[in-house]
């Protein structure tokens, strides 16, 4: 049978599946239909995700000019499912005719056999007409593809409630960033725009978004109040204004509801699904943690592992607080705060037990990604960041991950396309700026990315440019600029052995034999400390000793040093290709050892 779905007269194409789940939803209107029969009946031997029922519920919904937070068609029983919420009437021995409020909808039947095929037209005549609400979303559909989610202002009188504003900040942009059709700017760099005196078109073009989401803190207590805006970004007219309150232990159902709105509101399709209570200790706990998290600090980010300890202790099945657990240890390790294989596996304990508890555990995911691409499985990391993607299109470890992934799956343009669009998702992120350097640098494309990171150095004066200029300088032959850089770094590291050999060798030697004093020195220390292995690996290449790079290599390889994972792409250690070790060292990694 081939059902059709038609408005006045003109087909409404949807996928198979999706017309499915309509036609077994009108077929079962008299009662609910759980998630999971839907999903063994409608999908019948496809085994899918619930994430995935919801996308479908959400673009049948959008077909229907259905809104979820007063729907006409379906209606969403939280944890449970879904029922066909508008009068149906079968007239006759005719097809059903469904008629919501107010309206006449009418649901047809024709059998024609053509070839000895039946096919069955399902035809809904006029339903997508209802002035105002649908027409206005209908219309902004077509506009919007961009939001930003200003830091909340407190008017609660308590500047003791700061972190609570940047909780409901970074999660309302968390949930806005699951709508599929949309993109989000990532909350890092709507925060440079905190107490702001720029007008919101200007706002909006610096961040190049369509729309801006402006809002106020009002209450906090037992409950929370919440005033939530939405502005045109080059009009500054307002969109939409709304009112959200709740008791505080349900302030995620609160955000998710907000979510849910604005997407009806700009007629982009969302169906996120509601949450349990939230023990409002537990919240608090989580949202210090963030804020403490924002501090990128050996401090900060001990102290925010602690508060979502006790976060998760409280609330055992709270998955975002067991994510942002996963992403603080990961941090820890990436930045050498701590032992990298402890910290590690206290990540990866925590990333698993969010994607075990939550319904929404896109951080989570691509927190494990991270976590397998340090344990050198790609395969496996790239499926998890892929599945953070699937929860949260616009998360920006997610795109970095998957940016990584097609440059491993030899999709070079592809990843820096992708990468880019990181870049604008996150324009005033450094961590997220930075990536597009060292991929332009990893691309061979030494002028762009020179050019880039000089322009991440002026907007941000105080970040770490300095590895990525000392890798493009030396490749394109400016060594004396190159190890200016170097300094600079061992500078920000606080690194006085170091800088004393800038001191009193670097005058008396060439470029490559003083990279050459450099290595020795790191590897001497890494007989007493902890030293990353492919730091002096890369200092022995840049000095031409191959056979201690490749010695430094394997053991980069062997203790699993983040960088290795890019030893086949990255430029530097071009002159080791020919080495039979350098091939066997790729295999090790899983990768073919033809030249890049």
């Amino acid at each position: 049978m081939a059902w059709k779905l038609f408005k006045d007269g003109k087909q409404i194409h949807l996928e198979p599946t999706v017309l499915r789940l309509l036609i077994y939803l009108i077929s079962n209107r008299d009662r609910l239909v759980t998630h999971h029969e839907l999903m063994d009946t409608v999908w019948g031997d496809t085994v899918i995700s619930e994430s995935a029922l919801s996308k479908a519920v959400a673009r049948l919904r959008k077909a229907l000019g259905d809104n979820p937070a007063s729907p006409r068609y379906i209606e969403t029983v939280h944890s449970q499912g879904y029922r066909f919420a508008a009068e149906v009437e079968m007239p006759g021995q005719e097809a059903p005719v469904v008629r919501p409020p107010h309206e006449t909808r009418i649901l047809t039947r024709r059998n024609t056999t053509i070839a000895g095929i039946v096919a069955i037209a399902l035809i809904l005549v006029g339903f997508l007409y209802w002035p105002g609400q649908v027409e206005q979303g209908v219309q902004h559909s077509d506009q919007i593809r961009s939001i930003a989610v200003l830091p909340l202002k407190n008017l609660t009188g308590n500047p003791k409630q700061d972190y609570v504003t940047l909780g409901l900040h970074d999660t309302l942009t968390t949930e806005l960033s699951r709508i599929s059709e949309l993109r989000v700017t990532s909350s890092q760099s709507t925060l440079h725009f905190r107490g702001s005196d720029l007008t919101a078109p200007e706002i909006a073009s610096e961040l190049g978004v369509d729309v801006l989401v402006e809002g106020s803190l009002l209450e906090i207590g037992e409950r929370i109040a919440v005033n939530l805006q939405l502005i045109d970004g080059k009009t500054d007219a307002h969109i939409w204004a709304r009112h959200f309150e709740r008791d505080t232990p349900y302030i995620f159902n609160l955000l998710t509801d907000a979510a849910n709105t604005i997407a009806s509101e700009i007629g982009l399709p969302s169906d996120h699904e509601m949450i349990g209570a939230i023990a409002p200790s537990a919240i608090q706990a989580y949202w210090l943690g963030l804020d403490f998290m924002n501090q990128v600090s050996p401090v900060g980010l001990s102290r925010a592992i602690g508060q979502f300890h006790t976060a998760t202790e409280i609330e055992p099945r709270f998955d975002l607080a067991w994510s942002n657990l996963a992403f603080a240890h990961f941090l820890q390790a990436l930045a050498g705060f701590a032992p990298p294989h402890e910290s590690m596996e206290q990540a990866r304990l925590a990333a698993q037990q969010a994607i075990q508890v939550g319904n929404r555990p896109s951080l989570g995911l691509a927190a494990l990604g991270l976590i397998r691409a340090w344990d050198q499985d790609i395969p496996g990391g790239c499926e998890a960041f892929r599945d953070a993607l699937r929860i949260n299109p616009s998360a920006p470890l997610a795109i970095h991950g998957d940016a990584d992934c097609l440059l491993y799956e030899d999709r070079e343009e592809e990843s820096l396309e992708r990468i880019r669009e990181l870049s604008l998702i996150a324009p005033f992120s450094f961590m997220h700026q930075l990536p597009l350097s060292y991929h332009l640098f990893l691309a061979r494309h030494y002028e762009e990315a020179l050019a880039v990171t000089l322009n991440i150095q002026e907007r941000f004066p105080h970040s770490p440019v300095h590895v990525n200029l000392s890798l493009i300088y030396w490749q394109q032959g400016q060594y004396d600029k190159a190890l200016e850089e170097e300094r600079r770094k061992y500078e920000l590291y606080g690194d006085t052995e170091i800088l004393e050999l800038f001191d009193q060798d670097m005058a008396t030697t060439t470029p490559q034999e003083f990279m050459r004093v450099i290595a020795e020195k790191l590897a001497e220390r890494s007989g007493e400390s902890y030293v990353d292995a492919f730091e002096i690996a890369e200092a022995y290449t840049r000095g031409g000793a191959v056979d201690e790079a490749i010695y430094w290599l394997t053991r980069a390889v062997e203790q699993k040093s983040f960088e290795a994972v890019h030893l086949p792409f990255r430029p530097d250690f071009d002159g080791l290709r020919d080495d039979p070790r350098f091939s066997q060292l790729l295999q090790r990694l899983g990768y073919p050892t033809s030249e890049p």
